[in-house]
């Protein structure tokens, strides 16, 4: 279970994280989950809340997205978008990806964090691959149906322990 528990858990998403405190602890890169942490799912709109987030990222780290999405199009089209790296098919919690990731920031583990909304796949996959991981709520602006929010909250329960 200890491989689930983030390093910190925010209880919001992630325009909700203090870059400051990030900076301050070291952490000189993030790796990104993309649907429902960066972006909507099957959506190609950054919300104005996260564009501005991200333009005070990218002052001090530097970035990556690690997505399970297998429509590689799309992924392509999420690194135009966010003018961004972006790795399709990750598998997480597989550690390749996160290495690959690693080698794209060309940054050592220890100076980068993974910000993902699921312990499942960016927490353990993060752990896992020896990154720090912060996790976050689905977007604020996402509307999921019942059953996806129930699924998330249960995910949320075994890392509360």
């Amino acid at each position: 279970m200890v491989l689930l528990k983030p390093t910190y858990i925010i209880d919001g998403d992630i325009t909700d994280i203090d870059l400051d405190h990030l900076l301050a602890s070291g952490v000189r890169g993030i790796i990104f989950d993309l649907d429902s942490t960066l972006l909507a799912p099957k959506s190609a709109e950054i919300s104005q809340e996260v564009e501005a987030w991200l333009k005070r990222v990218r002052v001090n780290f530097k970035v990556v997205i690690l997505s399970n999405n297998k429509k590689e199009d799309y992924v392509k089209a999420a690194e135009k978008l966010f003018e961004m790296p972006a790795i399709p098919r990750a598998a997480k919690p597989r550690r390749w990806g996160f290495q690959k990731s690693l080698e794209i920031l060309k940054l050592p583990a220890e100076e980068v964090v993974v910000i993902g909304d699921r312990p499942l796949t960016d927490v353990l996959g993060g752990h896992r691959a020896g990154i720090r991981t912060v996790l976050v709520r689905a977007l604020k602006t996402i509307k999921e149906p019942a059953w996806k929010t129930f699924f998330r909250n249960l995910e949320r329960c075994f890392i509360k322990n």
